[in-house]
């Protein structure tokens, strides 16, 4: 069954860039892999933003000169598209900002893009019972500065809350896991990119992880886990100093992970946190690592809860 994933992109070719100067915007593309093998690659029908991938280059660099930050090295892959378009997208973990093209590299050998999942927020929904040294506090009660029980570095204060309200439809409904999975209390419902701790014994065999998180959208088995559209749905992102592992409802899961915030809204997100925290920088924001190893979601349903 194919898989849609989003990312940013710049449209251009490392290979043939526009003049050193040109200002580059950032695009959101969606990507279709349509054999569901976790790469992005021609042949086989895989799209990026509706056209056929021909070709790949994994391994272009593009160095952009960004406002109030200067020059910015992104590593990823270039895509040629069956309509003549040419486009480039980061492997390495950074947000596209917009700026002026100072130089590229290019590489002559292809290969495939390997997704890690669909980019999207990690978040809570509200009635989400949170462990803090005060005891289960409701996420939408949290506020910068609480303090949260985290799994490797004890009580840990929030540096940000975020609320974001959504069409409950498609990518951005939720999932509901029952009471009981995962260790659960009770019926709880999260973003569908939101990463569960998985500690399962197989885990070690399939992954080479006794821990590692794994998004919630790959886990529903359309049982005890499942995805549930209608209506409007509020996400809460809890941001602290570093990615935590965090205890909700009775289950362990991560906290909000910007590494990976693509789309205009978590952009958006990001300006916030940044104007607020000046003393962080983009690159700084960007550059988190995760707190266990993520699988992905083709990986994932291995796991069956």
């Amino acid at each position: 069954m194919p898989t849609t994933y989003f990312d940013q992109f710049f449209a251009m070719d490392p290979a043939n860039p526009p003049p050193a100067g040109t200002l580059l915007t950032v695009e959101n593309y969606n990507l279709v892999d349509q054999n569901d093998d976790g790469e992005i690659e021609a042949p086989g029908g895989d799209t990026v933003n509706g056209q056929d991938v021909t070709s790949s280059w994994p391994g272009d660099t593009v160095v952009i000169n960004v406002p109030g930050t200067g020059p910015v090295t992104y590593t990823g892959i270039t895509f040629y598209l069956a309509d003549g378009t040419r486009v480039f997208t980061p492997t390495d973990g950074k947000v596209l900002e917009e700026g002026t093209l100072v130089s590229t590299t290019f590489v002559n050998t292809q290969g495939p893009l390997n997704v890690p999942g669909q980019l999207g927020p990690p978040c809570f929904t509200p009635g989400t019972m949170i462990e803090t040294p005060d005891g289960p506090r409701a996420v939408e009660d949290l506020k910068p500065g609480d303090l949260v029980n985290t799994m490797d570095n004890g009580p840990q204060p929030l540096l940000w809350v975020g609320r974001t309200t959504v069409a409950a439809t498609g990518d951005t409904a939720p999932i509901r896991f029952e009471a009981g999975v995962l260790e659960l209390d009770r019926e709880t419902l999260v973003s569908p990119q939101h990463r569960m701790l998985i500690a399962d014994w197989r885990a070690p065999y399939l992954f080479g992880h006794t821990e590692v998180l794994i998004a919630a959208h790959s886990l529903v088995n359309g049982d005890t886990v499942t995805r549930v559209e209608g209506g409007e749905i509020d996400y809460i992102h809890l941001l602290f100093g570093q990615h935590e592992i965090v205890t909700a409802n009775g289950a362990k899961s991560e906290s909000y992970y910007p590494g990976h915030a693509v789309s205009q809204s978590e952009r958006e997100t990001q300006a916030e946190i940044l104007a607020l925290f000046p003393e962080l920088t983009s690159r700084e924001l960007h550059a988190q690592k995760t707190v266990r190893p993520v699988v992905r979601p083709r990986d994932g349903r291995l796991i069956a809860i």
